[in-house]
């Protein structure tokens, strides 16, 4: 019989499977490399090519196109059906009424795309009316809201004063004190000067009574919040089984002190002779003097200032030039009153020698804390901010309100060093981030979650009316702050009235028209942030306008700058020294060795 040979095994060799090996990795590597000389040159992989569509040279390609047209045309009509009966379910109009409208409103549309380029006859108002809500089915009729006009006011504070019966100074019941300006009330001389304590929601009760007491020895005081509509950040409900789908408009008429305001200037309109009771609203950025008209006008009158839209930067408004509105007195007597909306209060820049650097970093940083414009929490060296803050805040406040450790009073090192282990802001080689911790709480200062707030000097009994007992009622007192989750309630220092000088006669749109040249040049200091939109965005923060704008930097990159890190000194090399192959084979130098 022949011999049968044993089957062999199909497993390769070592030698071939390394073969193999390298002639993968060498692969990868020539595709990796081709990679990159494709991604150089602009070039992008396409994983999957594109789809060609139906080609030209089809014959029924019209008539396919046609219908996938009409197959979308049909879908959009469905999706706007169903949206229309969700739409007709929450709000108890008929589907054909709204369908009806939304045709109107795109024949008015189409119109007006006709017009364009063609002129146009009628004359726009400044401000447009505000869109009406959908028809409900009622016995009353709807009428719509009447637009207020809104004309051009003064150009300058002086000719303001000099306009005007009644200075309505609106002050901050966070801090009133620095508020109050002695310079502008010498220039309103003989005029009736009404003070305003506004945003008297952010503050305890206990601080309120003590500072209206505290005022009205020497002014004539009125406590005021703005309504739901015109606060700087509106409430925000959580969504309920009823309420998840439904939009909840806040409310217009719900300012509190509205009605006191009005009797009070109806009480100086009765001692003026005229038509209309002029009146001039007057205070520092920021503390919500368009938002007070808005409230008395009981319609979104004027465009104010959002924290919502502080923290992106996006959309930032306050008052650049003067504005006014004529409103009739609610009590429907005829007689009117014509508000006037100006500017923040801008100071004279003092270039006095003997003014040391520690009292000017002192007084800038008390008008950026003061008018909390922007976003305060990007500036460029936000550590002289914080050292104001820590200055006047007291010790135990802030280790409660961050959860802090016990640090030194007035001590911002050590404030900012317990806010960073807290927070996590730990650089290379264990070194604390100060500018980040920095950046927090002024974060939390701009957006209100920083509470703050402060109480008069001396002591003095408080004294309130009937009106005053109203508002205070639906006022939270200092326990019930302080356990609200969203606020970190800290007492401050009263701050001082400001005596520094008024710019009285500064136009104020010559200032807008100029405003991208002076950014370009008080900017050589920062760090460039590459947009022009973002540069226009930043504003001044203090009395030293053109020069607090170098520090405050809108967009600008959160790269801190990088720790120099300390080198270890280099590695000793290790030096192996092998001794001389002996000449020869390997079995004569196996041989040799054994022999050895």
């Amino acid at each position: 019989m022949p011999r049968i040979r044993k089957k062999t095994s199909k497993r390769g060799t070592t030698h071939q499977r390394q073969k193999l090996k390298h002639k993968v990795t060498e692969g990868r590597k020539k595709a990796k490399k081709v990679a990159r000389k494709e991604q150089a040159a602009g070039k992008t992989h396409k994983k999957s090519k594109k789809d060609p569509g139906i080609p030209n040279n089809f014959p029924y390609k019209d008539q396919i196109l046609a219908e996938v047209a009409e197959s979308r045309r049909e879908a959009a009509e469905e999706k706007q059906r169903r949206k229309d009966e969700k739409r007709a379910a929450l709000t108890g109009v008929d589907v054909k009424d709204i369908e009806d409208s939304r045709k109107d409103t795109m024949d008015v549309d189409n119109d007006e795309n006709e017009n364009d380029g063609q002129g146009f006859d009628g004359i726009m108002s400044l401000r447009s009316a505000p869109s009406a809500p959908p028809p409900k089915k009622s016995a009353e009729p709807v009428t719509s809201e009447p637009v207020i006009p809104v004309t051009a006011g003064p150009n300058t504070l002086r000719e303001v004063l000099q306009k005007a019966d009644v200075l309505l100074h609106v002050v901050d019941a966070r801090d009133p004190a620095a508020g109050i300006s002695e310079a502008l009330f010498k220039e309103a001389t003989g005029k009736d000067i009404l003070l305003l304590v506004n945003k008297i929601d952010t503050v305890p009760r206990e601080s309120l009574e003590q500072w209206l007491s505290h005022l009205r020895l020497t002014y004539s005081t009125l406590p005021f919040c703005v309504a739901e509509a015109f606060l700087s950040s509106k409430p925000n409900p959580p969504p309920t089984l009823k309420t998840s789908k439904k939009k909840i408009s806040p409310k217009l008429d719900d300012a509190l002190g509205s009605d006191a305001v009005w009797e009070q200037l109806g009480k100086l309109k009765a001692k003026k002779s005229g038509e209309e009771l002029i009146v001039a609203l007057t205070g520092v950025t920021n503390s919500g003097k368009s938002a007070v008209i808005n409230s008395l006008a009981r319609a979104d009158v004027f465009p104010i200032y959002d924290l919502n839209s502080a923290a992106t930067v996006k959309g930032l408004y306050t008052t650049t030039s003067a504005s006014e509105i004529v409103l009739e007195f609610p009590d429907k007597t005829g007689m009117k009153v014509r508000l006037i909306d100006t500017p923040g209060l801008e100071y004279v820049r003092t270039e006095d020698e003997n003014v040391q650097d520690d009292e000017k970093e002192k007084a800038r940083a008390k008008d950026i804390l003061l008018r909390s414009r922007g976003r305060v929490d990007r500036l460029k060296d936000p550590l002289f901010a914080i050292t104001h803050i820590v200055s006047r805040a007291d010790t135990q406040d802030l280790m409660l309100a961050y959860s802090l450790p016990a640090f030194s009073k007035g001590d911002p090192t050590s404030f900012l060093a317990g806010m960073a282990r807290v927070s996590g802001l730990i650089k290379k080689r264990g070194v604390l981030d100060h500018a980040g911790a920095a950046r927090i709480v002024l974060r939390d200062w701009s957006i209100g979650k920083f509470a703050r707030y402060t109480m008069p000097p001396g002591t003095s009994a408080p004294s309130s009316s009937a009106d005053d007992e109203r508002i205070l009622a639906k006022l939270k007192r200092r326990k019930e702050l302080r356990k609200a989750e969203d606020v970190k309630l800290v007492r401050l220092q009263p701050g001082e009235a400001e005596r520094r000088e008024v710019l009285l006669d500064d136009v104020w749109g010559a200032d807008e028209e100029n405003s991208e040249e002076a950014d370009d040049e008080d900017a050589g200091d920062e760090e460039a942030s590459g947009d022009e939109d973002e540069d226009e965005d930043e504003e001044d923060q203090g009395s030293e306008s053109d020069k607090d704008e170098e520090d405050v930097v809108e967009e600008e990159e959160e790269e801190e700058e990088e720790v120099p890190e300390l080198l270890p000194p280099p590695k000793r090399k290790r030096t192996v020294s092998f001794a001389a192959m002996p000449a020869g084979g390997k079995r004569q130098r196996s041989g040799k060795s054994r022999r050895s």
